[in-house]
């Protein structure tokens, strides 16, 4: 009878087995998973430091293409013009005039990801990857420059954990346009978004 209890799931000594046994196993992985989550946290720390570095690389020459400037002197006043052509507007990455309206303003991105804080969540946040998307396009961001951003930089989406790569681009306009509702950012056109953030003037 005793043999037959502890062959039997449900003995005391057969169930006091299995619980040291899943111990011993817990024991096991428990240092494996603090070290991956360790690794999580140290991933998004280096993230978060590459998109800084990233912002001010792109600041900094930005500021580099203000050299661009003719200085001339008026009894003893001086003046400077900057000029910027159309050419530089449409293919230079990192900077920008403000439509028409202020042309001596330019696009800094880590302003614009610091003013932002104050108005969204950073962590987590789907609508915050489509903000960096215009942010990393020097402000200035079409449908498609944001799907290309989220496809490279490997953003999925929040319900299917899928790539945006099949998305179609009026899903992304309608998350981009959400930000407009917000005044986080402007639509110049259709398919076309501006962040209200990060101009400066120069």
């Amino acid at each position: 009878m005793t043999n037959e209890n502890n062959l039997s799931l449900a003995s005391n000594d057969r169930i006091q087995n299995l619980i040291i046994e899943a111990e011993t196993e817990l024991s096991k992985i428990k240092p494996e998973v603090e070290y991956l989550e360790q690794c999580q946290k140290k991933l998004r720390e280096l993230k978060d430091q590459q998109f800084k570095l990233n912002s001010l690389i792109m600041s900094l020459k930005g500021i580099i293409k203000l050299s661009d400037v003719n200085i001339f002197q008026d009894k003893n006043t001086y003046l400077s013009e900057v000029k910027i052509s159309n050419d530089t507007i449409k293919s230079d990455a990192h900077i920008n005039c403000v439509n028409n309206e202020n042309p001596r303003k330019v696009f800094m991105p880590d302003q614009a990801i610091s003013q932002v804080k104050n108005y969204m969540r950073t962590q987590n946040n789907m609508n915050y990857e489509i903000y960096k998307a215009v942010v990393f396009n020097s402000g200035l961001a079409t449908t498609q420059k944001i799907k290309t951003y989220l496809v490279d930089n490997r953003i999925t989406q929040p319900k299917t954990g899928k790539s945006f790569k099949d998305v179609e681009l009026k899903e992304i306009s309608s998350r981009a346009n959400y930000l407009v509702r917000k005044s986080i950012l402007t639509s110049t056109e259709p398919g076309s978004f501006r962040s209200v953030f990060g101009w400066c003037e120069i």
